[in-house]
């Protein structure tokens, strides 16, 4: 085994999905029912609550299994990979922190991988041992043995936690801006997030970890609000859920996450009157452009992304700041803090090392001076209200804003360029008698960022749009954007055709709520009929997990599809879906069954009738009842829907094995081991025909039967004891 870096830290603290939705709304979208992108209101596979990703890469399809479960247990956000193309599209698309690991070793390789911003660290587990050159510091080892790489890789990665996983934002980003403004709503406005809420998502994303599912239930049987700080530290869980939630803005998780940020900001508030001021310390390894960052705003406000862990021993900073051996392309760091009596922070110990001084999240610190040199010093000092006051000042700017308004419009994605103009065409040839004189149309207004619009009115569908919609139909979603944001005047047709593409095949919710906005505000100028459109926003916000104004939506086009003698029932429908779905996600049950019944009750009334749309609904009223805590009305839909789907869909479609996992769960926990073991064998055979090994959801369906027949197998043992 030839290791490369062994980082070391002395004294450093060293404590550190609901599953996927049961059936898919890719049925709903090709029946015309669209009610969003998700069924379920948590959905835990297509969710990412922790800011590093363990990436596996093995191109010869014989992904290690065993390998799985060891680095979930460092990190449990691993992803699997045995495309070379679909792994280096993630990396590059990606917003955490990454991890490779790979049963590859050359020098393309290291050297493509090594180059990605998003990938921190970078592991070989290769028995050959090829030698490799060049400079790679990303690079911490090639190994034969798989126990040698997972103690180097955990040791890499809580060296990391400590030095390296933090965020800055400063004085004129606007994330700080965002950052200022939340700790004045978290502070100002009454009410919390349910705790249990937290414990449920996290018990479902967590639920093939036992460790961190004892630390869990510990938590939801011992958290007092007085333990909040020693909790907003404990590692893995919740700290790592706090702190993706605060770097990657997610609005539904911050709100889920609520209650101990307030708990959190209330103790600070509470209990850090010191009797005089203090000076503390944190090491870090930063690159050369994040310090000359710091460089230029001395004098400027800056906020941390999290807590900001310090320590009051200088040598300890020291010690984590100089380590050689841990990414050398990076530079050695020692923060400087003063803290006058007021600042909002306190102090944790620790039996196996110094105190932990923690400042309260998203804490404002003014940048007093940077010295750079082998060990670079940057002097902070506590700022006071100086956050604060810029919030303060920019709400009194916009006093017709809401705050969440405001957050959501600073974070709001680069608007798309405008296209080019077109060359005109040339005129046409003289005419020997010229026709009457025309008034010329001025050129159409700018109305709107995302293209320039001369009316609502549709036109006949153009070349163009043709070409946009054989784009779609062939998967090339980013084509199908670009040439419909080509046509010129765009319409509310096209505007809502780039938000569904946008929402439904891409994920990019905020582009789609602006296309669908743009066409609702030019509807509602024309006076046309806006009830689709309210509809699709309802998609949009639902899948934002906006529950509150998917349901406004869908209730106003609900009312305006009953009035008009013209709808069909399948629209109405549809809005009694998303009005369910806004209800199960707001945990409102008794009201998203009735809505659900309601939907169910016309779709059956449909001649002929939507087997595909009917089983849809059948197995969103069964997760609904199952959440609700109704086990015996849940597996009685989910069963009534099995058989539709059965003769709707192929017999190894993905569905299937998502409807008939989701019913093997249910049995299971009803103690229907029999019924649970054939549905979960039947999931787990579609499974492995379409999925690689190591895939999560395969896995999972393979660790639930496992545990099924286990248990099966001791309760026959116990009826032979008894008889």
């Amino acid at each position: 085994m030839a290791t490369l870096h062994s980082p070391r830290a002395k004294d450093a603290n060293k404590n550190r999905s609901a599953r996927r939705s049961l059936v898919s709304d890719a049925f709903l979208l090709s029946t015309g029912e669209s009610t969003g992108h998700k069924i379920s209101p948590i959905n835990i596979t297509d969710e990412i609550y922790e800011s590093v990703i363990f990436i596996w890469f093995d191109p010869h399809e014989n992904l290690n299994t065993h390998l799985m479960g060891p680095l979930r247990a460092i990190n449990f956000n691993v992803q699997t990979f045995t495309d070379p193309l679909a792994c280096f599209d993630t990396i590059k698309s990606s917003q955490q922190k990454i991890f490779f690991i790979s049963s590859l070793c050359n020098n393309e390789l290291i050297a493509t991988v090594h180059d990605f911003n998003a990938v921190e660290a970078i592991f070989i587990l290769d028995p050959n041992n090829e030698n490799i050159k060049g400079d790679f510091p990303k690079l911490f080892g090639i190994f034969n043995q798989q126990e040698e790489l997972l103690r180097m890789l955990k040791e890499v990665f809580n060296t990391f936690e400590e030095i390296q996983l933090e965020e800055f934002a400063f004085e004129q980003d606007k994330v700080f801006l965002w950052s200022q403004l939340w700790k004045e709503d978290l502070i100002n406005r009454k009410g919390s997030s349910n705790r249990n809420d937290l414990i449920e998502i996290a018990r479902r994303y967590y639920r093939d970890n036992t460790r961190i599912i004892e630390i869990i239930e510990e938590f939801e049987k011992s958290y007092r609000h007085a333990d909040v700080i020693s909790w907003c530290f404990r590692s893995p869980f919740p700290t790592r859920f706090l702190l993706h939630a605060l770097r990657s803005h997610n609005k539904a998780q911050l709100s889920v996450c609520r209650f101990l940020f307030a708990d959190a900001s209330r103790f600070f508030q509470q209990h850090s009157k010191h009797k005089s001021s203090d000076q503390v310390y944190r090491g870090m390894k930063l690159s050369s452009e994040l310090l000359d960052k710091f460089e230029t705003h001395v004098g400027q406000l800056i906020c941390t992304s999290g807590f900001f862990p310090c320590t009051k021993s200088r040598t300890n900073a020291l010690t984590l700041a100089s380590l050689p051996t841990y990414r050398p392309d990076l530079l050695s760091v020692l923060f400087k803090i003063d803290c006058d009596a007021s600042s909002l922070f306190t102090e944790l110990s620790n039996k196996h090392s110094t105190s932990l001084i923690a400042f309260d999240a998203c804490m404002a610190f003014r940048i007093v001076y940077v010295n750079r040199g082998q060990m670079s010093t940057v002097k902070l000092k506590t700022a006071g209200d100086a956050g604060k006051k810029i919030a303060l000042e920019y709400l009194e700017k916009h006093p017709n804003e809401t705050i969440q308004s405001l957050r959501d419009e600073l974070l709001k994605p680069p608007k798309p360029p405008t296209p080019p103009p077109r060359i005109p065409t040339p005129p046409p040839p003289k005419q020997l008698t010229p026709p009457p004189p025309r008034t010329p149309t001025p050129p159409p207004k700018p109305k709107s960022a995302l293209v320039h619009i001369k009316n609502s009115i549709d036109p006949v569908i153009s070349v163009e749009e043709i070409k946009a919609q054989k784009y779609a139909e062939q998967g090339d979603i980013d084509m199908a954007l670009i040439t419909y944001q080509r046509i010129q005047p765009v319409t509310v047709r096209i505007l809502n055709a780039m938000g569904q593409l946008s929402a439904d095949r891409k994920g990019d919710y905020d582009y789609a709520l602006q296309c669908h906005q743009q066409a609702l505000k030019l509807q509602e100028a024309s006076g046309e009929n806006i009830s689709d459109t309210l509809t699709y926003l309802g998609n949009v916000y639902q899948s934002r997990g906006e529950f509150d104004l998917a349901l406004d939506h869908h209730t106003r086009a609900l009312a305006l599809h009953q009035v008009n003698p013209t709808t069909e029932s399948v629209a109405i429908a549809s809005n009694l879906i998303g009005i369910a779905k806004a209800r199960w996600g707001r945990h409102e049950y008794s009201e998203a069954i009735a809505n659900g019944e309601r939907a169910l009750a016309l779709q059956e009334t449909l001649i002929p009738p939507n087997e595909t749309s009917i089983a849809t609904t059948l197995a969103l009223l069964g997760n609904i009842y199952q959440d609700s805590g109704d086990s015996t009305h849940a597996i009685d839909l989910c069963t009534k829907a099995l058989p539709l789907f059965e003769r709707t869909v192929p017999n190894d479609s993905l569905i299937l094995a998502e409807l008939l996992y989701k019913l093997g769960i249910m049995q299971s926990s009803s103690g229907a081991l029999d019924d649970a073991q054939r549905c979960l064998e039947q999931s787990y055979k579609i499974y492995r025909k379409l999925l690689p090994r190591g895939h999560q959801d395969r896995m999972s369906t393979e660790n639930e039967l496992r545990r099924v027949i286990q248990l099966r197998q001791k309760n026959k043992q116990k009826s032979q004891t008894n008889s």
